[in-house]
């Protein structure tokens, strides 16, 4: 079965626990990923965080249960997983722009359908793709845990602002990394803004994380354009088109994303993505 019926059985199976009783075992067994991993694919899909869909859903299905079953307020609420009608009926107007009451009343209400998608299929040169096995490497630099995505450019500032970037290039090949790694939270990722190190203990004498990357299978896109409007593309042709289509998908290692030199800005700016890879 590929990568996309995997997907959609994967949503069909969440859809139909949304009182909160989805396994993670189960999420695992029909997708072939961590929970948190299946997020991290539902967003690049879908650009929405998994638990934004399943609040829509939730909200969506109250709406309806609340228009036909005319069940009270408080069943609905704690149906759905919300704690109390006060906080039900906050998400509730927030979502739909009217209450509980008045959507049972026959006021509308937002629907927010059950997602399925279609591989999109696009070949070509679309973007330069290669499979690459990476011998084993070190990186070193500053590690940040259970963060917002949007956190990752302050942790490259947090680098520079303790540690010259002259030593931190002199420690290997003076290649910048930012990687992923070890995600559990959905919600949230592990990140390390860092730099190639030949010598690991001058790294830790410095005070820097140090992480050592075991030999890996690589897909390496390369891209071109301002971040993080180019890393966000790489992300979606990979898994929505290029790793569907040969028989690939994410196997979990680090991730990481290999800045070039110039004005990340700029519409001529090139990197490369690497994505671990593994048979499907």
């Amino acid at each position: 079965m590929g990568i996309m019926e995997n997907f959609n059985r994967t949503v069909d199976y969440i859809d139909a626990n949304l009182d909160g009783n989805a396994d993670e075992k189960e999420i695992r067994r029909l997708s072939g990923y961590s929970r948190a991993m299946f997020s991290r694919v539902f967003s690049i899909f879908t650009e929405m965080t998994l638990s934004e869909y399943i609040r829509g859903r939730r909200l969506t299905e109250a709406a309806f249960d609340l228009r036909s079953s005319g069940k009270r307020v408080i069943d609905v609420a704690l149906r759905y997983g919300f704690g109390s009608p006060d906080s039900f009926t906050a998400a509730f107007k927030e979502f739909h722009g009217r209450t509980p009451s008045e959507v049972r009343d026959g006021k509308p209400f937002r629907v927010m359908s059950k997602l399925r998608l279609a591989l999109s299929v696009r070949g070509g040169e679309e973007m330069k793709v290669s499979i690459q096995r990476k011998p084993a490497f070190m990186v070193a630099g500053l590690m940040r845990e259970a963060i917002e995505s949007s956190e990752c450019p302050a942790t490259w500032d947090a680098l520079y602002e303790g540690w010259d970037k002259d030593k931190l290039s002199a420690l290997g090949t003076g290649q910048s990394y930012g990687m992923c790694f070890d995600v559990e939270d959905p919600g949230t990722i592990n990140y390390l803004a860092g730099y190639d190190a030949s010598d690991g203990a001058a790294a830790r004498e410095l005070g820097l994380d140090v992480v050592e990357i075991p030999e890996n299978e690589y897909a390496i896109v390369t891209l071109e354009g301002p971040i993080p409007a180019c890393i966000h593309q790489g992300w979606k042709y990979l898994m929505e088109s290029f790793l569907p289509e040969h028989g690939y998908r994410h196997s979990g290692a680090p991730d990481f994303e290999v800045y070039g030199l110039g004005d990340m800005y700029a519409d001529g700016y090139e990197m490369e993505l690497w994505v671990p890879i593994e048979r499907a």
